[in-house]
C-alpha cells in the first residue's frame, strides 16, 4: 500500500543549490519552540506498560508511560542502559506490542493488529535509521534506498526515480551508483537516512544513527536531520549522547521505565557537561533485568535495513 501524498513535499529542493555529497546547511532554529506551532499526533501513548519474563524473573520494561508527539516535532528521547528506551523505540516502531495500555500511530489504533498488519503500517508510516546503516554491500546506492518500495509494490521505473531524487536530496545525487563499500561511513548513514525518506513516512525513528560516525559525519549526518525538521519532517530520535540530544526541540528523558524529569545540565539549552556521575552497581536482578530489557525480542523484523 503506497502513501499517496506525493514526493514533491518530501524531496522538495531548498532556495540554494546543494553542492554534490553535501546536505544544505540547515537554518537557524528557535530554541524556545513549542508545541503550539506543531500539526495533530503522531504518537499518542496513554499508560503504556511491558513486561517481558525471563525464566523466574519479571522485568517491567515499561511502567505506564504517557507521550505524546505532534506532527512535525523533532524529540529525542534518552536514558542509561536498562532505562527502557529501547522497549520504548521498539513499540513506537511497532516491532513489539504493549503488554498493556494503548498506542495510536498517525490516528491508526496498533494495539490489536496482527504480524502483517504491523508490517503494512511500518512500511506506511515508519522510516528506520539505524545505527549500524543495515545496506545490503551487494547493491548500489539507488537499490538500496529503493527496497521499502518494493515492499510496497511500487512499480519498478517509479522506484528509480524516486530513489534517485532521495539520494540527491541528502547530497550524494553523483554516488546513485556506489556500493556501500565504497562510500564513507557519513555517506552510508546519508544513504540510509534516503531509503528511510523514499517512502513519505508519517515521521523518521533514528535509532542512535550517530552512534557509529565519527565527528565530522555525525555532523553532516545532524544537519541533514535539522534540514528535515525545517521541512516539517517529524523526527524521533533515540540516543545516549546528550549533544546529539540537544539537537532535537525536546528532550523526552528515560529512566527506570517511566518518563521523568531530565537531571540538572541536561534540559533543553542546558551548558554541556563533560559525563553524568557513575550510577551505582546494579545488583544481580537488576542486572539480569537490564539484560532482558536490551535483548527482548521485537515482534517485527528487520530485513536489509527496511523493516517488514
Amino acid at each position: 500500500m503506497v502513501d499517496t501524498q506525493g514526493t514533491a513535499g518530501l524531496l522538495a529542493q531548498s532556495n540554494q543549490p546543494n553542492q554534490p555529497d553535501q546536505p544544505s546547511q540547515p537554518s537557524q532554529r528557535n530554541p524556545h519552540d513549542t508545541l503550539e506551532r506543531y500539526g495533530e499526533p503522531v504518537i499518542e501513548l496513554t499508560a503504556a506498560r511491558k513486561v517481558y519474563s525471563t525464566g523466574s524473573i519479571e522485568f517491567e520494561a515499561l511502567r505506564g508511560v504517557d507521550l505524546e508527539i505532534r506532527q512535525g516535532e523533532y524529540v529525542a528521547i534518552m536514558g542509561p542502559s536498562g532505562s527502557g528506551k529501547s522497549t520504548l523505540m521498539n513499540i513506537l516502531g511497532c516491532l513489539d506490542v504493549l503488554t498493556s495500555g494503548h498506542y495510536r500511530l498517525a490516528g491508526h489504533d496498533v494495539d490489536d493488529l496482527d504480524e502483517a498488519e504491523l508490517a503494512e503500517i511500518r512500511n506506511k508510516e515508519i522510516g528506520f535509521v539505524f545505527q549500524q546503516f543495515n545496506l545490503l554491500p551487494s547493491l548500489e546506492a539507488w537499490r538500496n534506498v529503493e527496497l521499502p518500495l518494493m515492499y510496497a509494490r511500487v512499480p519498478g521505473h517509479e522506484r528509480r526515480e524516486r530513489a534517485e531524487r532521495a539520494l540527491e536530496r541528502v547530497g550524494l545525487g553523483s554516488r546513485l551508483g556506489n556500493k556501500p563499500g565504497e562510500l564513507s561511513g557519513g555517506q552510508q548513514q546519508r544513504v540510509a537516512v534516503a531509503r528511510a525518506l523514499v517512502g513519505e513516512p508519517t515521521m523518521i525513528l533514528a535509532d542512535e544513527p550517530t552512534g557509529n560516525l565519527d565527528s565530522v559525519s555525525t555532523g553532516d549526518v545532524l544537519a541533514l536531520f535539522d534540514e528535515l525538521h525545517e521541512l516539517g519532517r517529524t523526527i524521533v530520535l533515540i540516543t545516549h549522547e546528550l549533544e546529539v540530544a540537544r539537537r532535537a526541540r525536546r528532550i523526552v528523558f528515560v529512566r527506570d521505565g517511566e518518563i521523568q524529569d531530565a537531571p540538572p545540565g541536561h534540559e533543553e539549552g542546558a551548558p554541556l557537561r563533560e559525563a553524568d556521575p557513575p550510577r551505582p552497581q546494579a545488583d544481580a536482578s537488576e542486572a539480569d533485568a537490564s539484560e532482558a530489557e536490551a535483548d527482548a525480542p521485537a515482534a517485527g523484523r528487520r530485513q536489509n535495513g527496511a523493516v517488514a
